[in-house]
């Protein structure tokens, strides 16, 4: 009787155990998910801020910018690829990005992310998902 009340003690500290190492590895996953997120938001924040005030508004033909500006628009586009493709990889959760996502879609619509868009065009061709997800934004900002 005491041999069998050790085995399911031993058999319960083993189902614990296993619990607990699967909840410590999955709250570090999302934690070093959100920990990227919010590392690449930051960035684009910091190059958005050395945008002027016109890129974020008037039509494309109307916005001149200089080859710094036009530089930080390239970089925040291609934060934004490599943010997308730590999404599309599995690298944080697809809730983390749906809260900025909206943001995100805006900020590429405008025309002079537009302007830049086209000309690094073939730059991902490669990668399908953000192609269409890049054409889905385009379509959008047709329609509007």
């Amino acid at each position: 009787m005491l041999e069998h009340i050790l085995r399911f003690m031993t058999l319960g500290t083993v189902i614990v155990s296993s619990i607990a190492i699967y909840m410590a590895l999955r709250t570090n996953n999302r934690r070093l998910g959100a920990d990227i997120f919010l590392r690449y938001s930051d960035r684009v924040s910091d190059l958005r801020r050395r945008l002027p005030v016109a890129a974020f508004q008037g039509a494309a033909g109307d916005i001149e910018i200089t080859a710094e500006e036009r530089r930080a628009v390239h970089e925040i586009i291609h934060s934004i690829f490599e943010l997308y493709e730590l999404k599309v990889h599995g690298f944080f959760p697809s809730a983390i990005w749906k809260i900025r996502e909206p943001d995100i879609e805006r900020l590429l619509s405008l025309p002079v992310f537009q302007q830049e868009l086209v000309s690094l065009e073939g730059r991902y061709t490669r990668h399908p998902r953000l192609a269409t997800w890049l054409a889905k934004i385009r379509a959008q900002q047709e329609l509007a």
